[in-house]
This record gives C-alpha cells, structure tokens and sequence, in this order.
C-alpha cells in the first residue's frame, strides 16, 4: 500500500499535474523509479526486468552496441591514436569498466530509463580524461527560467551534487523536446503489467488447478460424507506440481466419466495467445525483432536470412542509437575546433559477417571499381596490411587508377618504376 512517505506515490501525484514528458523552462524532470497501470500492478524498470521479454531486449540492443568498435577518426578517415580521447572511447572510458562494459551500461540504462549519465572528468587543461558512469534512478535534471540545464545527482536525503550540463554526458533516448528521454518502462506499463498479470495466471493455473479428465462414476453407489471428503482430497494432491503425470486409482466400482484425452480449454488458449502478443508487444517497444531473442513462433515477413534480419536490424532498430551516440560524444567531449577535424564512429562491419559468399562478393565489387584497396579490406576483416596493397584498382587486369588511357608502353615503363 502506498504512503505519503513513499517516493513513487509523490512522484505520480506530481506527474498528474505536470507534463514530465518535455522539460519546459523552470521544470525538474525526475527519474523513473516506479508508478502503477490501468491493472493495479506497480512497475519499476527492476520488476519489468524480470520479464523475460524484456531481459532478452534490453541485454540484446546493449549488448550489440557495446560489442562495436567505438573509433575516433580524422578527416582523412584514419584513426586518431594519438588523441587522447581515442583510448577513453575504444579502450577503458575509467579506471573500473572497459569500453564494452560502458557503453553497455550505458545503453541499457538509457533503453530503461530513458536516460544515461555519466561524470565527464577533466584535467587542468580541461583534457577529457575519464567518463564515470552515473546511476540514472539518482539523477535530477533542471532548467531555469533563462534556459540553464543542471544535473543534480541524488543519493539519500544529505548526499546531493548539482553538475553544470558541460560536465555530464547525457545519451538520451526517444524524446519530444531533445532534452530529457522517455522511459519505455512507464509509457508502455500497462502492456508490461498485463504481461506480467498473464504469466501470473499462467502460474497459478499449474500451481492449484486440478487437470484431470473431467468427472467420476460411482455407478448406483452413493459415497457418504468422509467417503467424499477422503476423495476429494485424493484428487487434491493431483492439482500439486509434483504429482503431474500420476495415475489416479479407482475404487469402489468407479470409473471416469470419459475416457478422451485432456484437452486444452478455451480459456487456457487465450491466455497462450495472451502471452504470446505480449512478447511482441514488448519487442516492439525496444524495437527488437522477436526472432533475434529466439520467439520463434511467426516466421519473419521481411528478413529471409540472418544477414538481412543483422542489416534490417541495424537499419531500423540500432543506427538511431549509435548515430545519437555520435553526435552527443562529438558536441559533449570535443572542441569546436576538434570538431572539424575529428569524428568518432562506430564499425558496424562485424555485424554484416554473417554470409560470407555475400560479403565476398561485396568486396569484389568495391576493389574492381577502385572505392576501397586491398590493405582497406583487410582492415575490415582484422588482418594486417600487406606490403604493395594500398593501390586503388579497376578491372581491365586490375590496372591502377593512375595508369588508365596511357598507351601500353607508357603503361609498361610506369609499371617498372613502380
């Protein structure tokens, strides 16, 4: 039961008269930590977690994008090493996590709730030099009347930081004004409860309900009072999951009313259905196709091969996210003048693996029309450069760009100064 004490309550009372979808000038966006549906049920991203669903959606999105090599690149596409924010972004972003683990963080929270923060720390020379990760369900974020965005960091009651907007990095993730992020977990609530509710059911039904084959005969016979009592608690101990599949004895000239098989009701194949468009409803939500976390009960109607359901999935489920990654790692850890000549990107080759005749031929394509040379090639599949490799060539034997429309002796003496 909820309390005037408890956070949650104070936190739907004050989203009942304010619009915490936007954070208008003057307005506080408070986490989301908790709320109840339309059902009754109480939500919080930790319970909607223990849906399977949910689970599988969350761990999949930010487990893919963390697995991609996060590069920083100058504006000769070649990686910058030598910046200092190279090793933040691809190697350790602090002393406790490595890349993976926080951008995986990173992502998971803000595919919960909306939002990930993390501390942006600097030296003296105002050179990033860690990105510490920061609880969301703590987080505070303000505007005043002139516009000034602040995060406050809460943890208890006496324990409060406030950081200017230049000191966080804030991956935010669908929003309606570009500030703050909408949490899946409180907008989609009522079709996680019912979700919830379902499987709820589900359990109840093999944890009480007797599924025998319907009624007994006793014949002429009619059972006294404790014959009947004594019967029914027999049959009782057949509702309980541990005696599933026992074979039930019958006395006294009894005999089942019918000999058909137990059959599936009516109500019990609605609950199934029930469940299953529960799983798809949630798959929409996190944008995640219900085939990539194994619900193989429809056949896909657009990805015909794993490597179109990658590319599908990257197109419409993923590149929004690590193009928002980008931008926000761009205009929150470099300089205006970085900018021009540094852009940070994420290598989304390993996921387009999957058929290897497909990429092959991709390949070919590109290096007999002279886009990419050998040694580029090689560096998408992680093997080292090869000595005379970085040529661009075309068909026509693979001459090199340099050397089209030359006669064949210009063409042979420039071939024997190379």
């Amino acid at each position: 039961m909820s309390t005037l004490n408890d956070s949650n309550w104070w936190s739907r009372f004050r989203g009942s008269w304010r619009n915490e979808s936007r954070l208008d000038k003057g307005d506080t966006s408070i986490p989301f930590t908790g709320g109840s549906t339309a059902g009754g049920n109480s939500i919080s991203p930790d319970k909607a977690m223990k849906l399977a669903t949910v689970w599988a959606c969350v761990r999949l999105r930010s487990e893919t994008i963390a697995s991609l090599p996060f590069h920083l690149r100058d504006d000769n596409k070649d990686l910058a090493k030598d910046h200092p924010l190279y090793r933040i972004l691809h190697d350790q972003p602090n002393a406790d996590m490595t890349a993976s683990e926080f951008w995986e963080a990173m992502v998971a929270s803000q595919e919960l709730d909306g939002n990930g923060y993390a501390l942006i720390l600097r030296n003296t020379l105002k050179t990033v030099i860690a990105l510490e990760f920061l609880d969301p369900e703590h987080m505070h974020v303000s505007r005043s009347n002139v516009g000034k965005i602040d995060y406050t960091y809460k943890k208890g009651t006496k324990n409060e930081v406030v950081y200017d907007e230049e000191d966080i990095l804030h991956l935010k993730g669908f929003s309606l004004d570009g500030l703050v992020g909408l949490s899946a977990i409180k907008y989609q609530s009522d079709v996680i409860g019912g979700q919830i509710d379902a499987n709820n059911a589900a359990n109840s039904e093999f944890k009480n309900n007797l599924k025998a084959g319907g009624f007994l005969k006793t014949g002429e016979k009619t059972l006294n009072k404790e014959q009947r009592e004594r019967l029914r608690q027999n049959l009782a101990t057949f509702g309980e999951p541990q005696n599933a599949g026992k074979w039930m004895v019958l006395e006294s000239g009894m005999e089942p009313a019918s000999a058909s098989h137990i059959r599936i009701s009516a109500q019990d194949a609605q609950l199934l259905e029930n469940r299953r468009f529960g799983i798809e409803e949630i798959c929409r939500t996190f944008k995640t196709p219900p085939q990539l976390i194994y619900h193989m009960d429809k056949a896909s109607s657009w990805a015909s091969s794993l490597e179109q359901m990658n590319l599908g999935y990257l197109t419409y489920g993923l590149r929004p996210t690590l193009v928002r990654i980008e931008q926000m790692v761009t205009r929150k850890l470099l300089t205006p003048e970085e900018r021009k000549k540094y852009s940070p990107k994420f290598s989304v080759e390993g996921l387009l693996r999957a058929d290897s005749a497909a990429r092959s031929a991709f390949y070919s394509q590109l290096l007999q029309n002279g886009v990419m040379t050998r040694n580029e090639v090689r560096a998408l599949e992680d093997l080292p450069a090869h000595t005379g490799a970085d040529q661009l060539t075309v068909q026509l034997n693979l001459t090199p760009i340099e050397l089209l429309g030359r006669t064949n002796e210009q063409t042979k003496d420039k071939t024997d100064q190379l």
